[in-house]
């Protein structure tokens, strides 16, 4: 069944190209169903431009920064979201090893990826999963979790440092 989905959703943003096929809605104000999920989770959060914000403590030593978007992307009729959290920040471009690596690290995910956000002058390494718009809290902290403890991971294995 999931492969038949991702065929028919491959073929949908063939057909359609990728950026039309997608409508991003725009944050300009908290979504009051991410709020409702984080309080019945019983996770703390601030605001942070639009996004929510959760600082976790991972264990005695180490923390980790997760964000869930208040933006949405439609592909009709799936509505999601995006769950994030930054593993390392470089100068420059991204390099290859690097990459390689985050590369051979998706592979052993069930649920989120690695992806690198390249800037002018600087490379963010963040792992990044979606999740349904609607998901109740169960859901969204099982996400949540994923993504931090990923992010945490690898960090730890990059840096040994706890920026993020």
């Amino acid at each position: 069944m999931s492969l038949r989905l991702l065929a028919t959703l491959s073929l949908v943003l063939a057909v359609h190209g990728g950026t039309s096929a997608q409508a991003q809605a725009a944050a300009s104000a908290p979504d009051p169903r991410v709020e409702a999920a984080l309080e019945g989770a019983k996770l703390g959060f601030r605001i942070d431009a639009g996004d929510y914000r959760l600082d976790y403590t991972v264990d005695e030593t180490r923390s980790q920064r997760v964000w869930v978007a208040s933006g949405t992307t439609s592909l009709p009729p799936l509505e999601v979201r995006d769950v994030w959290s930054v593993a390392a920040r470089g100068k420059g471009t991204v390099p290859a090893d690097l990459a390689v690596h985050l590369l051979q690290e998706n592979v052993r995910m069930v649920l989120g990826a690695w992806q690198v956000n390249q800037g002018k002058d600087e490379y963010l390494v963040v792992f990044s999963a979606q999740v349904n718009a609607d998901a109740d809290a169960a859901a969204l902290r099982e996400v949540i979790e994923v993504v931090m403890y990923s992010a945490d991971r690898v960090e730890k294995e990059l840096s040994g440092k706890d920026e993020f």
